[in-house]
């Protein structure tokens, strides 16, 4: 049976990455805000034209927000469960050194 070992350096450098990628979204996301800088719908016109690449550019606009506002929502509940493995982890650690101790103090006493 194959053991299953936690390495919690790789998820705190993993979770660190994610952290970073999250940071890259919000900001990306704040400049989709209105007013912002893309924020701002362009000019079209006046051509008929113009009215259907108006409602094109705000579906593609909402769209690239729901997703963003998504991946935040996904980065950040990755990095939750990966704290929360770590804590367990200590935790985990703590238990296991106590109960490995236990055994050397009886034979010290």
């Amino acid at each position: 049976m194959a053991q299953r070992i936690l390495d919690p350096e790789y998820l705190t450098a993993f979770r660190d990455e994610l952290q970073a990628r999250l940071d890259f979204v919000t900001e990306k996301v704040e400049m989709l805000k209105s007013g912002n800088e893309l924020g701002v719908e362009p000019g079209f016109g006046l051509l008929d034209s113009s009215q259907d690449a108006r409602q094109r550019y705000k579906d593609a606009h909402e769209d690239t927000w729901d997703n963003l506002q998504k991946l935040r929502a996904d980065l950040h509940g990755a990095i939750v469960t990966i704290n929360e493995s770590l804590g367990l982890h200590d935790e985990t650690e703590a238990q296991n050194t106590e109960e490995v101790s236990a055994p050397e103090d009886d034979i010290n006493s």
